[in-house]
């Protein structure tokens, strides 16, 4: 969306509420385009706000294909540690923005709950185990409590 590589850290204001409205739309927008294809997608996001959780499970729906939205839940200072050590990739992830991030109040949550503070190997285990059969998954990471 901003012509940039992957890994660019984009300023702050690529943050604002309608940039991460459209990114949230084109997010849902290529998934339905990739599932009518007959791909899988794999929606890796912050998913923070109920109606972005909606539209992605509403991709999946109304490609007639199953969904499996896992919420990714750490403590903070475990969220904190990750996001400070971080170096080089895609995640323009600060800990401004996860402060931010860990203020909104992200209301009530259907998705499967998996605690995030643990082995990659144990995470990807609990998974892979529950998207077995699925075609469009979803990830939103979000503090514990």
């Amino acid at each position: 969306m901003h012509g940039v590589p992957a890994e660019t850290r984009l300023p702050d204001k690529a943050y604002r509420p309608g940039v991460s409205e459209r990114v949230y739309r084109q997010i849902a927008w290529r998934s339905e385009l990739i599932l009518a294809e007959g791909g899988s997608v794999v929606a890796d996001a912050v998913f923070d706000r109920s109606e972005d959780r909606d539209r992605i499970e509403r991709a999946a729906s109304e490609a007639d294909v199953p969904f499996a939205g896992f919420w990714l839940a750490a403590d903070p200072s475990v969220l904190w540690r990750r996001v400070s050590e971080r170096k080089g990739g895609p995640s323009d992830a600060t800990v401004d923005i996860l402060s931010r991030q860990l203020q909104r109040d992200a209301g009530a949550l259907t998705w499967h709950k998996i605690e995030a503070d643990r082995k990659v190997a144990e995470i990807t285990a609990e998974t892979v185990a529950l998207t077995e059969g699925t075609a469009s998954t979803a990830v939103g990471l979000r503090k514990t409590g």
